[in-house]
């Protein structure tokens, strides 16, 4: 069933994944040898499939039409979408779709090798498009609907690729603070009155050598100070806006997303040092770009489970930034070298007293 689902993920349906044209791709309901979560992963598999279709019928609908206008010039309403910035839209579509397809490749490759591997083995491999492809049918979507034209494809196109980063995303996956309006509780500065700081819970322990999420901020700062003997200017600082936090969210998960923020933050500005070469959240950033949009979609917002996703990613930061200062450059064996010179013993006759 697997070359099946690949061939269908291909555009090419059969008798166990049918296609009709307003349902799209779908897993056939007379298997009675799939247990329903398969069939429940074969159906999210099948929206990338239905969409891959779409594309492929919108590609190959547009890009040969340009020559197809001059036998109905006398009825512009019905000669549909053509145009050069049409065609260079839908070629830029199929470059697009160029990693989908080496991916199905490299999945038949691997089946071939290993005919044991799973469903989810494919749900796994083809994870990255399943925020890439909803985002772009929009796109297409809008031009066939709206019957945009010329230039306008390329606004199009603009406006929705400029549609913006929610602000939590942007701050704990990227360092980026998207606030404009100063909106968010996350700010640029220090803390006004320190309330945020001065808080009386306890921080909880990261479950690294029983560090807890200050001490580790601690130990960024003092890395930075040994490596490059001062604060670098482009280290900024920041803390919570508290009166723009929400009652639902408590200071304790604020504080882990500002610590997640700082952290990513400082990994890129100073990631020209070898020993920072990577990404500091181990390349899951679509992972966890697709938990936050899944908990987004929730009817109702769950604290237990947005603080879990919070606490992987805090933890997946706080392990990185461990390893990074503690074990690889020895930071712990570096604070224990001697007493500072101000502090060494001096010879009675330089001290003042006996001057």
């Amino acid at each position: 069933m697997i070359h099946e689902l690949l061939l269908a993920l291909s555009g090419y349906p059969g008798t166990i994944f049918t296609w009709n044209k307003r349902t799209g791709l779908q897993v056939s309901q007379d298997l009675p040898f799939l247990h329903p979560s398969e069939t429940s992963v074969l159906n999210r598999l099948c929206k990338l499939g239905s969409d891959y279709i779409r594309f492929t019928e919108f590609i190959e609908q547009h890009t040969g039409h340009v020559h197809q206008q001059e036998h109905h010039t006398s009825q512009p309403s019905q000669t549909g979408l053509h145009g050069i910035y049409l065609r260079a839209f839908c070629t830029g579509l199929d470059s697009m779709l160029q990693p989908y397809r080496q991916a199905l490749l490299d999945l038949e490759r691997e089946f071939l090798g290993d005919p044991h591997l799973t469903i989810s083995h494919v749900n796994y491999k083809l994870d990255q498009f399943q925020l890439l492809f909803p985002s772009v049918m929009v796109v297409v979507e809008t031009i066939k609907s709206q019957k945009i034209h010329g230039c306008q494809i390329l606004e199009t196109v603009y406006k929705h690729s400029c549609g913006g980063l929610p602000p939590l995303a942007a701050w704990m996956l990227h360092g980026l603070l998207l606030d404009q309006s100063e909106e968010f509780f996350v700010k640029q500065g220090p803390s006004a009155g320190g309330a945020a700081a001065n808080q009386e819970e306890e921080e909880e322990d990261l479950g690294l050598g029983g560090l807890s999420g200050k001490q580790l901020r601690e130990l960024q700062d003092l890395r930075l100070v040994e490596e490059e003997n001062m604060l670098a200017p482009s280290l900024q600082q920041f803390s919570l806006r508290a009166e723009m936090l929400p009652s639902y969210i408590p200071v304790r998960v604020a504080e882990k997303i500002l610590f997640v923020g700082e952290s990513v933050q400082m990994f890129e500005n100073h990631n020209h040092s070898p020993s920072r070469a990577g990404s500091i959240l181990k390349h899951q950033e679509d992972a966890f770009a697709a938990e936050l949009h899944r908990l987004k979609q929730q009817p109702l917002f769950s604290l237990v489970d947005f603080e879990n996703l919070i606490d992987r990613i805090r933890s997946t930061v706080a392990e990185h930034l461990w390893t990074l200062m503690v074990e690889e450059a020895d930071l712990l064996e570096q604070l224990k070298v001697g007493p500072a010179p101000c502090l060494r013993p001096r010879p009675l006759a330089l001290c003042p007293a006996h001057s």
